[in-house]
């Protein structure tokens, strides 16, 4: 199960016990019994038992060596009190003889006590400790062992003291719970999101460490507040684990991580007939014999980035690519080498719809400690930069994995085992960046024609950019529909070339202007001539929200709130969004009467057609799934009326124009 394999990577670092209970614990039958349960209870993950279990042992013997060291063990494993564990373990390290401090024991409590310093946020201490520990031995494994581990606690010192200016919010108990939750995926037009939970869900079991088993979870925007998460019930029928990996660039495919009778593997989901399919194993070479924990395809879905601890790679899990052939089938995996791969694991391979920024978890490079969130950009030459450490606070000493870009580099979302911060155990995450990290992509949808009816998966849309004649992507259209999107650089032009093994190549140029670019609160996509997705986290006057209504209504229930609301709003379908007025052909709007289509002239600078007046929300959603059925504006976007008449300087019909 997957937030196990990350977690359990706390006891494999810390647990260093199995001690002599006859050396510090005496020979008590009736406590070495109740000693043998919590050890039991926590190698089951069971910390709650076992810690009231050492409690026990504590409040008879308060000078119980092994008691004390390993109650500190759980409360640090368990995602609780850190100043609470150093105080136990300090106690223990004075109750030792001092002659004994090096011994095999005393080393690793002292080891023990470094660490938790580190995640505690303080370095220094932890430096102090692993400086002399280093001094004292003569091994030489445990020596590089020391040295990897200073270098690690000295970057601690360096991030910690350095922050990168951002913003980090915990998402709240509506997506996070007093369960793991973790792997946030973001649909493209921001009004759906997915993520994993150990929460209870239906007739679960609970487990023997208090969780239960992973299913996968999803919520969608109302216009007004995200709805509560409802768990996925395609993707469990028994109780088994089973976590999301990632989305699809189109939305179409759902990645998921599950344990089967192989090990660990990776299954995917597609999206037809407005249902996901039950999940299908992928194929070998991608899942083998050994342990593949992650996968997400790449911008153009024709390159599977996933994460494998098979033979011959660098050490524990690295990162593999495969990619597709010209007939829609995978090739050899490729271990994607020691740029990116360390001695140690690497997790959670996402690349950014760019195409050239790779995010990823590593325990090496230059960690703090455990798994850290890195980024390597791709080079001119093909090869991957030295990966950079994404910095603090962002990173800490413990945790933190499954960074998942945005369309706009501005914004993420992660998750981490933070210790003041986090509603549960494992916690959801969104951050938020200085604008300078805004990107300038546009997004481009795109439906092939096919009128030779080929195999779907032997069509390919090779896609150059005409100012270095450099392919910028080999995107795959969905089967089912013939649906694709690209994603672009604006200020450039391109060549398009629609191919198969089996017909000429059809080219096109399109061109990119800078007003197409994403910005933070208009996503644009365009077909031909751009079109509008609704924003990842709409804006209050977005929609219209009035500060002292809410301040009358904050005693009512968010469902109340939105039927006061809807009782006196009326909606339109806003098809199309543009940044300083490009101009757009009367043929975009083919399918519809255009005496119904407006163009309004924001004073946000923004210049909205929409289509229609209604007097209910069902009624633009049944306008909407019309023209929607017939291939028209896939991602049109209900808005408010009145909002948005206010948010324009006038109104004009397109007839007009």
């Amino acid at each position: 199960m997957r937030s196990l394999h990350i977690n359990s990577r706390m006891i494999t670092i810390i647990f260093f016990l199995m001690v002599s209970m006859s050396v510090f614990g005496g020979r008590d039958n009736g406590r070495f019994r109740t000693f043998k349960k919590a050890m039991a209870a926590a190698e089951n993950k069971d910390f709650e038992t076992a810690m009231a279990l050492y409690s026990e042992i504590l409040s008879q013997n308060p000078g119980h060596v092994d008691a004390l060291t390993q109650l500190g063990v759980c409360m640090v494993t368990a995602n609780q009190s850190l100043d609470s564990a150093l105080v136990l373990f300090n106690k223990a390290l004075n109750i030792i003889p001092r002659e004994d401090r090096f011994s095999p024991f005393g080393f690793e409590l002292q080891r023990t006590i470094a660490r938790t310093h580190n995640l505690n946020a303080h370095p220094k201490k932890a430096l102090a400790i692993l400086k002399t520990l280093k001094d004292s031995v003569e091994n030489t494994q445990l020596k590089n062992e020391l040295r990897t581990e200073i270098l690690q606690t000295r970057n601690a010192a360096v991030l910690l003291k350095n922050p990168v200016p951002l913003k980090i919010t915990n998402l709240g108990d509506q997506f996070n719970s007093g369960f793991d939750d973790h792997s946030p995926l973001v649909s493209l037009t921001g009004n759906r999101i997915f993520f994993t939970s150990r929460r209870p869900a239906g007739r679960d079991k609970e487990l023997s460490d208090g969780q239960y088993s992973e299913k996968v979870f999803f919520a969608e925007h109302n216009g007004y507040e995200w709805e509560q998460p409802r768990p996925m019930g395609r993707f469990f029928s028994r109780s088994e684990h089973k976590s999301i990996l990632s989305l699809s660039p189109d939305g179409n495919r759902i990645f998921l991580f599950k344990n089967d009778r192989e090990g660990k593997s990776i299954y995917v989901s597609n999206y037809r007939n407005d249902e996901w399919q039950e999940p299908e194993k992928l194929p070998h070479p991608i899942n083998s014999e050994w342990a593949e924990t992650h996968a997400s395809l790449s911008p153009d879905q024709s390159t599977l980035f996933f994460t494998s601890d098979r033979p011959g790679g660098y050490g524990g899990l690295d990162i593999y690519m495969v990619k597709l052939n010209e007939y829609g089938k995978w090739g050899e995996p490729v271990n994607m080498g020691p740029e990116i791969n360390s001695e140690k694991d690497e997790e959670t391979p996402m690349l950014h719809p760019d195409g050239r920024t790779l995010y990823f978890a590593s325990e090496g490079h230059s960690s703090m400690g455990r798994f850290d969130v890195f980024f390597s950009q791709l080079e001119e030459d093909g090869s991957w930069a030295e990966p950079v450490n994404m910095g603090h606070p962002i990173n800490t000493p413990d945790d933190d994995f499954f960074f998942v870009p945005t369309l706009d580099k501005s914004q993420a979302y992660y998750a981490s085992y933070r210790f003041k911060e986090n509603v549960g155990r494992s916690d959801i995450y969104k951050v938020e960046f200085d604008s300078l990290y805004n990107g300038s992509l546009a997004v481009i949808e795109g439906t092939i024609q096919n009128s030779k009816n080929l195999p779907a998966e032997h069509i390919r849309i090779l896609v150059s950019r005409d100012s270095d004649n450099k392919r910028v992507g080999d995107y795959r259209p969905n089967p089912e529909t013939g649906r694709y999107l690209l994603f672009l650089e604006a200020g450039e032009s391109y060549t398009i070339k629609e191919m198969s093994p089996e017909k000429e190549e059809e080219e096109q140029v399109i061109n990119v202007p800078e007003q197409l670019a994403f910005d933070n609160s208009e996503q644009v996509l365009m077909v031909q001539d751009p079109r509008m997705l609704p924003p990842l986290k709409p804006e209050q006057e977005s929609f219209g929200v009035d500060t002292r209504k809410l301040a009358e209504n904050n005693q009512k229930s968010a469902m109340e709130r939105i039927n006061d609301q809807e009782r006196d709003t009326t909606y339109t379908i806003q098809l199309i969004a543009l940044k300083h007025y490009p101009k757009v052909g009367l043929w975009f709007f083919n399918g519809l009467n255009l005496e119904t289509v407006k163009a309004m002239e924001g004073r946000d600078g923004y210049l909205r057609y929409v289509a229609g007046h209604f007097d209910s929300r069902e009624e633009a959603i049944r306008y909407r799934s019309k023209i929607q059925r017939e291939g028209h504006f896939a991602d049109a976007w209900i808005r408010p009326w009145e909002p948005l008449k206010e948010l324009s300087k006038g109104q004009t019909l397109l007839a007009e124009r």
